[in-house]
């Protein structure tokens, strides 16, 4: 038993430092509706799929009162939340292509996961038509998954763990345990916990942190350090079972789960209750 595939999130995690493009496309989409969604609201459900980003966010208690309170007492309805995943996929098409520059280190890493037989998969809390100048873009840079799963390519979206269920059949791999899912939100990571996969969260590129690669990079090192420390144990307490700053410090991770493997040792399952009927 060995490590036979690892199955990255995007945003955050291989490309867009800060996982920005998506709070700046639904901070735009609400505020083109009237209410301004402070950064920490979005960044609370960061990691589902979008269209349930827009429903956890319109369920918030004060961002409801807002939208009754602009609409004459009509509450936010499931129509509304489709028509700002509508503007949101338009907008956020140009913005994440934008932020599409691959993460420091990534392209090295995944060239050594290739070299030892490691497949590379992918699965993203975006929909396809959002993914694809994305993916175009990071091609562009050299790095090209095996595999893209997108939101809207499963019938339910994460914490569920059917993409990652999709990405291991389309990859050939399989038990989960041979598969390790690295993400930087909570329900990415809890989707490769569902499926049953050793999972690494990213606490200093992604959403947990939430800062620009200039920004981090300005912070006093004293700063850096305890906003890293305190990123990485939320997702710790989520259930991760490492937690490294950014994807360039997998290789030893994956060596790690080797040796565990070859002691007999398994990850845990979370057990999922899908939603479907």
């Amino acid at each position: 038993m060995h490590v036979k595939a690892v199955i990255f999130d995007w945003a955050g995690t291989l490309v867009d430092f800060g996982s920005l493009a998506p709070v700046l496309a639904l901070q735009r989409v609400f505020e083109e509706s009237g209410i301004a969604i402070p950064v920490e609201d979005v960044r609370a459900d960061m990691g589902l799929g979008k269209l349930d980003h827009i429903r956890a966010i319109g369920a918030k208690p004060r961002v409801a009162r807002a939208w009754s309170d602009g609409r004459g007492g009509a509450e936010f309805q499931e129509s509304d939340a489709e028509g700002l995943h509508e503007r949101f996929r338009t907008l956020n098409r140009h913005i994440a292509s934008e932020r599409g520059k691959l993460i420091s280190g990534v392209p090295k890493v995944c060239r050594t996961l290739r070299e030892r037989g490691i497949a590379i998969g992918s699965t993203t809390g975006y929909s396809r038509d959002i993914m694809e100048p994305v993916i175009s873009v990071a091609r562009a840079q050299g790095f090209e998954a095996d595999v893209v799963v997108c939101a809207d390519d499963v019938s339910e979206s994460r914490p569920s763990p059917l993409a990652m269920y999709q990405a291991m059949v389309s990859l050939g791999v399989y038990p989960a345990s041979a598969i390790i899912k690295v993400d930087d939100t909570i329900p990415g990571l809890m989707e490769g916990k569902a499926a049953g996969a050793w999972t690494v969260g990213i606490s200093e590129t992604g959403n947990e942190m939430g800062m620009a690669e200039e920004a981090f990079a300005a912070l006093p090192a004293r700063e850096r350090l305890d906003l890293a420390n305190a990123a990485a144990k939320r997702l710790t307490d989520a259930g991760a079972d490492y937690v490294i700053g950014s994807v360039a410090d997998l290789v030893g991770i994956v060596d790690d789960i080797n040796e565990r493997l070859a002691d007999g040792e398994r990850p845990e399952l979370l057990e999922y209750e899908t939603e479907a009927v």
